[in-house]
This record gives C-alpha cells, sequence and structure tokens, in this order.
C-alpha cells in the first residue's frame, strides 16, 4: 500500500506509518467545551458592507473575472486548447501600445501565465507558440511571464487521486503550488485537459468533482490567480446545439464539474441556420471546424455572455472573434429597400400570371421565392426565410394551388 501511495504522490502526512491520519483537534473542540479559533462574527457585519462595492476584477474584459476557478470546454480539435494559449500569451505580453485581446475580450492587465498541457510535446508546443507569436521580438516580451510546460518531456503525474475511498489532493499538486508561488505577479494557470491531470473519476463522480474544485478554489482564493481546466463536451450527432444553456447541457460529466466551477465557457459548431448565414457573409465555403460558436454559460459574478462567433484564422488555425464584424455584415444583409419590396411582388405576380408560381418551400430550389431574392439581391437566406414568412403571416403573399397548373401551391401577391 505504501510503495503504491509513494508511486501516485499522495501526500506523506496523509498515510503516514501506514496509519490512519490523526483526527484533527477540531473535531473534539466542542466536547471540550473551547470555541474554534475560526472567525469573528462581529467582523462581518453589515457595517463592513456600507459604500461602493469594489468593481469586478477582470482578466478578460467583460468576459472572464479574474481570481476565479474556470472550466472552457468544446469538442475535440475545436480549438480550446489553442485559445487558452493564445490567452496565457496575451496575458503575458500585456496591453502595449495597441490593447491585448483573447477570447472575445480585452486583456487589461499583464501578469506570469503558466500553461500546463498533458496533450502536446515540446515540438508542437513550439510549432503553436510560432504560429501565434510571429517574431523572436514577440516573444523577448513574454520571456520572464510566459511559462508553457508539455507533461509528455517531464513525466504527467495525477494532482489527484483516490486513497481509500477518500479524494487526495498529492504531493504533485502541492509541488506545482510551490512552483507557483515563485513567480512574481503570477494571474493565470491553464490545466490542459481535466481528465489527463487526475486519476479520479471527475467525470462520473459528483463526489470528485466537488473534492478538486475545493481544492482549486482555495487555491484561487488564497493566491488572487484565475485556474482554467480543460475538458470535453459530449459528442452528439443526433442534435444541433441551439445557444448557450443547451451547450451548458452538453458538457461531459456530472454536473457538479459546472456547478463547482465560478465560470464556464463553452465552445460549440454553429446550427446549420447559422452557419448558412455566416457562410454567405463571408463569401467562401467553409469546412466544418472553420467557425465556432462561444459563451459564458454559467458565471456567478457575470450572469451568461453574448454569443461569440469565432472564424479559424486559416494560416495559424487560431479561432479569431468575428462578432462584431458578423453581425454588422448580417444586418446589412437583411434588409431590403420598398423599391426592392415591390420588384419582389411583382416578379411574384408576373410568375403566377405566367402560370410558373414561387414556391415557399426551401425544397423548391429553382422556384423557391428564397433563391430569387438571394441572387437578386445581397440577402442571407435566413433574411430571406423571414421576409416571405412575414409576408405570408401579413397577408401580402398567399399560398394556393394555380388554376392552370397540376402542382403544389404556389404563391400569390395580395394588393
Amino acid at each position: 500500500m505504501a510503495d503504491m501511495e509513494k508511486r501516485l504522490g499522495v501526500v506523506p502526512s496523509l498515510t503516514k506509518n501506514n496509519a490512519m491520519p490523526e483526527e484533527p483537534s477540531w473535531m473534539y473542540e466542542e466536547e471540550q467545551g473551547s470555541s474554534p479559533d475560526w472567525f469573528n462574527l462581529e467582523d462581518w457585519g453589515i457595517g463592513r458592507y456600507f459604500g461602493d462595492a469594489p468593481p469586478i476584477k477582470w482578466l478578460v474584459k467583460d468576459i472572464l473575472p479574474a481570481n476565479s476557478p474556470g472550466l472552457v470546454c468544446g469538442l475535440g480539435n475545436v480549438g480550446k486548447s489553442f485559445l487558452m494559449l493564445d490567452l496565457a500569451i496575451a496575458v503575458a505580453a500585456g496591453p502595449g501600445i495597441s490593447p491585448r485581446f483573447a477570447l472575445g475580450g480585452k486583456v487589461p492587465e499583464r501578469g506570469a501565465a503558466v500553461f500546463i498541457t498533458a496533450e502536446d510535446s515540446a515540438d508542437a508546443v513550439h510549432r503553436r507558440i510560432n504560429s501565434l507569436i510571429s517574431s523572436e521580438t514577440e516573444k523577448l516580451k513574454c520571456a520572464q511571464h510566459l511559462f508553457v510546460v508539455p507533461l509528455a518531456e517531464v513525466g504527467s503525474r495525477p494532482l489527484m487521486v483516490t486513497v481509500g475511498g477518500e479524494f487526495v489532493m498529492t504531493d504533485a499538486w502541492y509541488e506545482l503550488i510551490d512552483k507557483l508561488d515563485a513567480l512574481p505577479n503570477l494571474k493565470l494557470l491553464v490545466l490542459d485537459p481535466l481528465q489527463r491531470l487526475t486519476s479520479a473519476d471527475v467525470n462520473s463522480d459528483p463526489a470528485a468533482a466537488q473534492a478538486l474544485w475545493n481544492a482549486i478554489s482555495e487555491f484561487c482564493a488564497q493566491r488572487k490567480i484565475t485556474v482554467l481546466l480543460t475538458h470535453h463536451m459530449r459528442k452528439d450527432g443526433s442534435r444541433e446545439i441551439d445557444g448557450a444553456m443547451a451547450a451548458r447541457e452538453s458538457i461531459r460529466g456530472t454536473t457538479a464539474l459546472v456547478d463547482g466551477a465560478r465560470w464556464v465557457f463553452a465552445l460549440w459548431l454553429p446550427n446549420a441556420k447559422d452557419r448558412d448565414s455566416i457562410e454567405q457573409v463571408l463569401d467562401e465555403p467553409l469546412d466544418e471546424l472553420s467557425v465556432v460558436q462561444g459563451a459564458v454559460v454559467k458565471s456567478n459574478d457575470i450572469g451568461l455572455s453574448r454569443i461569440l462567433t469565432f472564424v479559424r484564422d486559416k494560416q495559424s488555425g487560431l479561432l479569431i472573434d468575428r462578432t462584431h464584424h458578423l453581425a454588422e455584415e448580417l444586418s446589412e444583409k437583411s434588409h431590403l429597400t420598398d423599391e426592392q419590396i415591390m420588384q419582389t411582388f411583382g416578379v411574384v405576380s408576373q410568375r403566377w400570371h405566367d402560370g410558373d408560381p414561387f414556391s415557399h418551400h426551401a425544397a423548391a430550389k429553382s422556384r423557391y421565392l428564397g433563391t430569387w431574392m438571394c441572387s437578386h439581391f445581397d440577402l442571407t437566406k435566413q433574411a430571406a426565410r423571414t421576409f416571405i414568412s412575414e409576408w405570408l403571416a401579413s397577408g401580402r403573399l398567399v399560398k394556393e394551388p394555380h388554376p392552370k397548373i397540376q402542382r403544389a401551391q404556389g404563391l400569390r401577391f395580395q394588393a
């Protein structure tokens, strides 16, 4: 048993001489009539909370509060690890003449960042850093602040194990804390991925997940740093993720994994409708992983965030936030002038008169009114669908059988 515990790196004081650890004195303080030196209740009266509340400190403005334990989730190969490496670089480099951006927001302050990966080799890390930092001069800005540790090179040791049915943080965890304490102005620790860094079943055992978060939360609070763990989402090809709450429900494992974190960010592939609109705006065909959506799906401090849209950079492979640009383009491609609307109604009337009416169904392809609208105006398919639905609801268009043809219902303009 002792040999196994040594291999696992269990904290020595927990298993000394193969004996059960001594029970802490606080277990008996009530029986002995003494009161624990825990806290003074009078120090925490309402008077402590008079005046203005302190503002939220940000690691990423309006996205990620500082000093929080968090979880970043996504499907395999979606780009979450690369996105976290980019965040670590942004924190280490800090804002200069121009602001630094990561994860869809500004990084307001500089500090040390440590990225520990259990998946990539040193060579793979080197290639990734080179794709994100264009020059040696840029690397020098991070030289004293960025540390990227590939466990494939230094050896992988679990940070939490199960001993006698209890979940125990190992000496590897406390050794890591000692190394981190030696870094001045540490702001960020990334552990990538969660499952490879613990031998306990944090996916299916709520108690294991809670034990891990308890240790990480205590570390964040005491050292005033942010710790982010990466994790996977469930592979479920049977349904699309439609929004932040659906993404939260798709995170793999017990709900305690999400509940125990103060902040959770999810990355998912857009549904067919959103993807179609984005592809039209970018005016180029996209492969499956070219566009990814993301949002804060849980935060004890800021609630849910807006949904961000990331487009993968073709050279580096990094996900770049294009939310604002796409929103502007989509807005421009979602409007018709009065003249264009009347032109559309005129063509609908002409097609009805000629015995070849438009259809309101997209499956009708060349007969679909939306196809004609998108080919003649700078309009997305979704916007065309919306216009057609609104015109049908208002009675400007009606669908009915054409008297001269044996065909399904067609569209007729009704003044």
